[in-house]
């Protein structure tokens, strides 16, 4: 499959001033999953444009206010299969960091605002994010891109190992 086929997921790695990361719990069949915050690039939209839009909606966040910098920090594809379907299931993830400023912090919504379930969101340490189930799997990532503040906008995003069947698993 051509990689411009492949639907391109933007998230945020949001960060507070004590250097918590934000992410939506949510309930699987196979147990608890935290996934950052974002969704799919829409047809002809650009990422920054894409990820502000996906943070407005799930999380009432505005960062046109917050006037943050939107340069994708990691990049991940994911080509695996799902519990229950044999078919391949694709995704190029462009992960931003995104560290806020305490009032925006204060203001993210404590559900998903987008979801039919009331989905929890948490501000969660580094550390007690070190064995959960995170989607994408940047989990490895996460105390390196809390504690580093800025990012050239010329600097290339890094490509993460990819997300398989080997390396991950669907909950």
């Amino acid at each position: 499959m051509p990689e411009s086929t492949v639907p391109v997921r933007v998230c945020a790695l949001l960060v507070d001033p004590d250097g918590r990361v934000c992410v939506i719990r949510r309930h699987r069949p196979g147990g608890i999953q935290h996934s950052l915050p974002g969704g799919l690039l829409a047809d002809g939209e650009q990422p920054a444009d894409a990820l502000r839009r996906e943070l407005r909606e799930e999380l009432g966040l505005d960062l046109v206010a917050a006037d943050v910098g939107l340069v994708p920090r990691f990049e991940q594809h994911q080509a695996t299969t799902r519990p229950g379907d044999s078919r391949l299931f694709r995704r190029r993830h462009l992960v931003h960091v995104v560290h806020l400023p305490l009032p925006f912090a204060e203001d993210v919504a404590l559900v998903e605002l987008d979801a039919e379930d009331a989905t929890e969101v948490l501000w969660l340490a580094p550390a007690e994010l070190a064995g959960a189930h995170l989607y994408p799997d940047v989990g490895e990532h996460l105390v390196d891109a809390v504690t580093t503040q800025a990012v050239s906008a010329a600097a290339a995003s890094v490509l993460l190992a990819p997300m398989t069947d080997a390396t991950y698993f669907w909950r």
